[in-house]
């Protein structure tokens, strides 16, 4: 009965209803793709690790990717998002973000074993209805923090890596961040050592006195704000800096989180594109369907603005399935946008959706990044994700 519960009894026989349609070929590598994730899933997080560890640093996992490149007949792609980058610098208040060194092994790896695409390159594709010929990654990143000019552009500028970053236009140029970068702000800086929020804990009242207490409060916080309307999200951000409102305390990060217009258009190249993600980035099914859309075609109209060229893609903000819908994906055909990616999980093939595309985010260190882009490159039945 575990075994049973462990693949899922539908999952099981939607497998062996594919059985009877698709050749000998598409059956072995179902059963490949089956048992390899049955395997990967039942594994201990540090029996995985060390197995990761060991095919990498041995080598084996790449004689194993050259094979499967050669022998494949065809292949899936995979969209990598990340959002923050930092240096080796420890930080309780840091929001997660990627290590740059961390970040430069990524990108050595996928050069050397992988076809680097654009979202250009993958919209053609798609529209085409055109097979992979070859393993293939493309880069986004989302937000548009300041970091993606100051640490990853010089990378991805050296190793000639092209990626596509989203946009939140409504905070380029400005010392505004999103609501999350401002929750950890004001508790990061408050002076006070308790905190009693009624409209969302009741008469709780929380320990904050410590830094690890701190990060626990905007952990938790973050879990109970994450799908209010975006309006009300912003009114408990001006509520909770009043209730910790100390007038000997710091009350903002004086250093700027977002780009602004002039790296913006420094970085506008064949090597980065740029793409829309609203302009305040709320949760777009939360809202009015017009006020939704307008977020979508204002961000993409001030990037074309600024940029002189028109824009083409866009990324849904949270990115999940329930963030977004049928009539807002219409819409963005309609205003010209060719692709949409989300945050779901999965690999990218000619079928897919490209108005609702999954992405992969990279987990750290390399030995991990490098077995889990393999197994959603080569082993990822997921890439036809409907709304």
């Amino acid at each position: 009965m575990n075994n049973c519960s462990d693949l899922g009894f539908c999952g099981f026989c939607q497998f062996c209803l594919e059985l009877v349609s698709h050749s000998f070929d598409d059956i072995r590598q179902k059963c490949v793709q089956l048992s390899l994730n049955m395997f990967i899933n039942k594994l201990k997080p540090p029996i995985k690790h060390m197995l990761c560890f060991v095919l990498y640093y041995s080598g084996a996992l790449s004689l194993l990717l050259k094979l499967l490149t050669k022998f494949r007949k065809s292949h899936l792609a995979v969209i990598l998002f990340y959002h923050r980058f930092s240096k080796s610098t420890p930080n309780p208040f840091q929001l997660p973000h990627l290590d740059i060194n961390d970040f430069e092994k990524q990108l050595l790896h996928i050069k050397q074993h992988y076809q680097v695409i654009t979202m250009n390159d993958l919209a053609y594709i798609l529209n085409e209805r055109q097979s992979f010929a070859r393993p293939c990654v493309a880069l986004t990143i989302d937000d548009g923090y300041a970091n993606n000019y100051e640490l990853a552009y010089p990378i991805l500028k050296k190793l000639e890596v092209p990626a596509t970053i989203y946009l939140t236009t409504g905070f380029v140029g400005t010392s505004r961040a999103l609501w999350v970068d401002d929750l950890m702000d004001i508790l990061s800086n408050t002076k006070k050592q308790s905190l009693r929020f009624a409209k969302l804990l009741g008469e709780e009242v929380i320990d904050i006195s410590t830094p690890f207490k701190k990060r626990k409060t905007v952990s938790r916080f973050f879990r109970h704000m994450f799908h209010l309307p975006h309006e009300t999200k912003l009114q408990t951000i001006i509520d909770l800096r009043e209730i910790l409102w100390d007038a000997n305390a710091h009350h903002c990060d004086p250093q700027r989180k977002m780009l602004n217009w002039l790296e913006v258009i420094e970085m506008n190249s064949d090597l980065i594109c740029f793409g829309a993600h609203t302009v305040t980035h709320p949760t777009l099914r939360r809202m009015d369907l017009l006020k939704a859309q307008l977020e979508i075609k204002d961000s993409k109209r001030a990037l074309e603005s600024k940029l002189g060229n028109e824009v083409f893609h866009f990324a849904i903000p949270n990115g999940k399935i329930d963030d977004f819908s049928n009539d807002l994906k219409q819409y963005c055909k309609e205003i010209g946008l060719k692709t949409v990616v989300s945050t779901e999980p999965g690999a990218v093939s000619a079928q897919s959706d490209p108005h609702f595309l999954p992405r992969i985010l990279p987990p750290p260190p390399i030995h991990m990044f490098a077995f889990d882009l393999a197994k959603n490159v080569f082993f990822n039945s997921k890439n036809n994700i409907a709304i």
